[in-house]
């Protein structure tokens, strides 16, 4: 009984040890049982073994539209409620685990843009891991899409603003014209934060005419755009830390989507480490996975076909590594998700939610955007006991 209630005089390796092996909401809990393990849990040190620990259980976050409410004349959408919800994959039973909701109030350029642990949406950004919404600053261009990178060597995350640089162009849908002008701006979200008041504009310029897709792979953001003029697609990429763009590579070449080009073909994601780049052909009902070998050299490689026919929507969201074999792809068909064992050469399927959903793989990281939070309107129901917003 004696040795059971000093669980707090535990040696510090023995006890940064264990801590880092649990989900990290048990680990915000635990914070309040002593100081010392308050200023354990929020050392840098523990911070950064936590987050490399948790790189080998990456888990589904859902999150689920739905109840919208309508203006009056029931032309206008003025709010929505947001569901946040997990899966882990390392289970047999992938059951869906409600955490929060809450309800949005749609701005007039409502978006939404999930990514391995944040959300980003009506320039707001959300950590479902401690349930924080807080604002963003609001960029005086017309936006495109939002991309966040982590740089875990000291546990920031950094956003990117992909924006245009005029007002007249639709540039979300300039499928039929010209290439027109892309800049970019950042902002570093650090751990506690505040978040900064502004955005930081960088001096590189892009020239395309609609954007296919984005990922980040290695502490690098790559998108995939095309060019109307020269029938063509490519991605540009630029290192996270250093916030410089390499070259340009050439998406690979492929007789049959060369025959049957279609402008929108075309799903980057991060397979494992590597920068993969998945084709989708409904006639041959197939996914061509080619995964980037040497930027350099811009030498690509067909690693995988996967033949079943999943629909005419998919998206491949990531690598999930298993033990003792080469892991699973996982892929959102439109319908539900899926799971594709590599070794095994064969899909299973995940729980099919029931509203209109966005997912994303996450890895758990003790990171907090800061004390003060955006008032919430939480669903009771959807939330865990001891679980405050």
């Amino acid at each position: 009984m004696e040795r059971s209630s000093n669980i707090i005089d535990l040696p510090n390796e023995v006890l940064v040890d264990i801590l880092s092996r649990l989900a990290v909401q048990h680990v915000h809990q635990l914070q309040a049982v002593s100081k010392l393990w308050l200023r354990t849990i929020s050392s840098p040190h523990f911070r950064r073994l936590y987050n490399k620990k948790s790189l080998n259980r990456p888990r589904a976050r859902v999150v689920q539209v739905s109840d919208y409410k309508h203006s009056p004349s029931g032309m206008e959408m003025i709010s929505r409620t947001i569901s946040i919800s997990t899966m882990d994959l390392a289970v047999d039973n992938n059951e869906i685990q409600k955490d929060f909701s809450f309800e949005d109030i749609i701005a007039p350029e409502h978006s939404f843009f999930i990514f391995s642990n944040l959300i980003i949406f009506n320039h707001k950004v959300c950590n479902p891991t401690t349930k924080e919404i807080k604002g963003l600053p609001i960029s005086s261009y017309p936006s495109v899409s939002f991309d966040v990178a982590y740089i875990p060597s000291n546990n920031t995350y950094k956003i990117v603003h992909l924006y245009g640089t005029k007002t007249g162009p639709n540039y979300n849908f300039n499928y039929g014209g010209s290439a027109v002008e892309f800049r970019f701006e950042t902002l570093t979200l650090r751990d506690g934060g505040p978040i900064p008041s502004s955005w930081q504009s960088l001096a590189h310029q892009e020239w395309f005419s609609y954007k296919v897709h984005s990922t980040c792979v290695n502490n690098v953001i790559y998108w995939l755009v095309g060019r109307v003029d020269r029938m063509e697609k490519h991605i540009i990429s630029m290192e996270i830390e250093t916030e410089e763009f390499l070259s340009s590579v050439c998406c690979p070449k492929d007789p049959y989507y060369e025959e049957f080009p279609l402008i929108e073909n075309g799903e980057l994601a991060d397979l494992n480490g590597k920068l993969c780049l998945a084709y989708q052909s409904e006639e041959l009902s197939r996914i061509d996975l080619y995964v980037l070998k040497d930027h350099k050299k811009q030498e690509w490689v067909k690693e995988h076909i996967i033949n079943f026919g999943i629909g005419s929507l998919f998206n491949v969201i990531g690598y999930v590594p298993l033990k003792g074999n080469n892991g699973e792809i996982m892929i959102d068909s439109g319908k539900q998700p899926l799971l594709y064992n590599i070794e095994e050469k064969r899909l299973r399927k995940l729980p099919r939610p029931k509203m209109k959903i966005h997912i994303g793989l996450y890895i758990d990281r003790c990171f907090n955007l800061g004390s003060a939070r955006l008032s919430l309107q939480p669903r009771v129901d959807l939330l865990s006991e001891g679980d405050q917003l």
